[in-house]
């Protein structure tokens, strides 16, 4: 596969807890990356969700499903500093590491719309604007219900292309349109623990890989 030439000089970094990582996850990362033409795409685990009870596998093992699933991809790639870093996985702290590596390049933090309506609830939630811009992946079953705070700063930061984030390393908010594909970690994890088989839903080699290593069952 022949990597795209773009020219956006940003890093965009989507996280997520990728229990089991899945095509949902890899369809709304290459629309994205398409959309705002980044070359440097980076498909985040979380290694200590701190506003989940927990994860149902490991982080290494999550880590490695999430680099089998995108090694045939040269366009998106794996970040394991959560993975490395102990301790909850707060995204601010993660973004000022990044920060730090990137200098003063535009970062890009992609977000799904239902985590967006609740941003506010995040870790020192308003700092994130001073580390990256905002990208909110909508769908169209999706919808905004954003709390009043989180209503008027996104409204004073909104902006309708991406360029307009290339002009700054943070601060702003856009949303991009994506696919709605109807797949669930939830969803593949009920399968694997009934005996079902959940091909097709998520790679080849990640399914091979939860089966050697009997996670979910």
């Amino acid at each position: 596969m022949t990597k795209r030439r773009l020219n956006n000089p940003a890093v965009a970094v989507f996280g997520g807890t990728f229990d089991p990582v899945h095509y949902g996850h890899l369809r709304a990362a290459a629309e994205v990356a398409e959309q705002l033409k980044v070359s440097d795409f980076r498909l985040l685990p979380a290694g200590q969700p701190p506003h989940r009870e927990g994860t149902w596998a490991d982080a290494h093992h999550r880590l490695a499903m999430l680099e089998l699933a995108l090694a045939p991809y040269p366009d998106l790639t794996v970040d394991d500093r959560e993975v490395q870093r102990s301790g909850p996985s707060f995204m601010v702290d993660t973004l000022a590491t990044l920060r730090e590596d990137v200098g003063e390049a535009p970062i890009l933090l992609c977000v799904g719309q239902d985590a967006a309506n609740h941003l506010n609830r995040w870790h020192r939630w308003r700092d994130l604007f001073e580390l990256a811009h905002l990208v909110i992946m909508a769908r169209p079953l999706s919808h905004p219900r954003y709390p009043q705070d989180l209503d008027e700063m996104f409204d004073q930061r909104r902006v309708k292309r991406t360029r307009d984030l290339m002009k700054s390393p943070c601060g702003l908010v856009r949303h991009v349109e994506i696919t709605q594909l109807a797949i669930s970690s939830t969803d593949i994890r009920r399968q694997l623990a009934s005996g079902r088989d959940p091909r097709f839903l998520l790679p080849t080699a990640v399914l091979a890989y939860i089966r050697k290593h009997g996670l979910y069952a």
